[in-house]
């Protein structure tokens, strides 16, 4: 875990023992998993990480959220290193909306069997979401 700002932590892990990304591409010093946190009025996780290494990643933001709960789960990709953790964080935090494109939601069932429907929050190119102090702009 590493602040970059006050409001905003790294809450993702260095893969060091994976040697190939996609399983074609070699990664001689390990793949990193960006994932982050931005703690305001409202509370986002950006992306999750692989799921081999879930367990660091969850302490990371266990750290970085104190007592406080995920309002948002962003999701930028659906490939398994970016969003392989998704259900991990939907059960410990069920009430969690999941922000993401029509696209995301489309291949959301694909990688998970349960309904998205009571939870996406479905954005297009130059919509914003306020947090409070922060807002996110999306852009395809």
């Amino acid at each position: 875990m590493e602040k970059i700002t006050e409001e905003i932590v790294n809450i993702g892990v260095n893969d060091r023992d994976i040697t190939l990304f996609e399983g074609q591409y070699e990664v001689k010093k390990g793949m990193a998993y960006n994932s982050y946190v931005i703690l305001d009025e409202q509370v986002v996780v950006m992306d999750t990480v692989d799921p081999h290494v879930t367990a660091e990643w969850l302490k990371n933001m266990e750290e970085a959220l104190g007592s406080r709960k995920v309002d948002y789960l962003v999701i930028q990709h659906m490939e398994p290193d970016h969003g392989g953790s998704i259900m991990q964080l939907i059960e410990r935090f069920p009430d969690v909306k999941l922000v993401g494109n029509p696209k995301t939601f489309q291949m959301f069932h694909q990688f998970f069997d349960i309904s998205s429907d009571d939870r996406a929050v479905i954005v297009k190119e130059g919509d914003t979401l306020s947090l409070g102090k922060h807002e996110l702009s999306f852009v395809m």
